[in-house]
């Protein structure tokens, strides 16, 4: 049985992305949740198993993993089957590339609109700085471009993308139609959609550490 340690509040882009992959393979798991709040991080009983101390963790017997991409990488590789990128080998070097871009960079909008916005009320959010507009400029451009690439056959990047957006278009950012509709399509996917209705508690955390 696999085991995922996740962010208790289900706020987390990247748990997300592990989470999905999972059921996009349809493979048996079970999650754990942490309440990370307050700059605690995860718990030390964890931290010690995991190499490096993050979450997601996945636990599948004695080996723990960290890492979002690692962990897709080794899911993947246990059960190829159905894929969760492009045989393409350009195509699947392009998400890899844009997941990779959604982790990595546009740190000002991650911080301005943290993932926990898209599914709790957040009335009064300040205008976007000078900083996070133009990470908002240029994911939206990347998108643009990036999509068209992808196809209609479903891979994990069509999440990770979709779900990068939903920072901005849940918080009324304007979106160019095309991109509007990539969201509802990707959202509307039953793997999508576990995550994005999963029960929370009723009220955010005062401070996130996720997103």
């Amino acid at each position: 049985m696999i085991t995922v340690y996740v962010d208790g509040f289900c706020v987390s882009a990247i748990d997300a992305s592990v989470l999905i992959s999972l059921e996009q393979k349809g493979v048996e798991y079970q999650t754990a949740r942490a309440l990370l709040r307050d700059g605690q991080g995860v718990p030390p009983s964890l931290a010690t198993q995991a190499t490096i101390a993050r979450v997601p963790t996945l636990q599948h017997g004695d080996f723990f993993l960290t890492e979002s991409l690692a962990i897709i990488d080794y899911l993947e590789q246990l059960y190829p089957t159905p894929p969760l990128f492009p045989a393409n080998p350009r195509t699947r070097a392009r998400c890899k590339q844009v997941m990779a871009f959604l982790r990595f960079d546009i740190h000002a909008l991650r911080d301005e609109r943290q993932w926990w916005t898209v599914v709790y009320p957040a009335p009064g959010l300040p205008l976007l700085s000078p900083r996070a507009a133009r990470d908002a400029t240029e994911l939206i451009s990347i998108a643009t471009t990036f999509v068209p690439q992808l196809g209609d056959e479903f891979s994990i990047a069509h999440a990770d993308l979709a779900l990068s957006l939903m920072r901005l278009a849940s918080n009324g950012h304007p979106m160019p139609d095309a991109l509007t509709a990539f969201i509802a399509a990707t959202a509307a996917r039953p793997s999508v959609r576990m995550y994005l209705d999963h029960p929370r508690p009723p009220n955010p955390p005062l401070r996130f550490t996720v997103g």
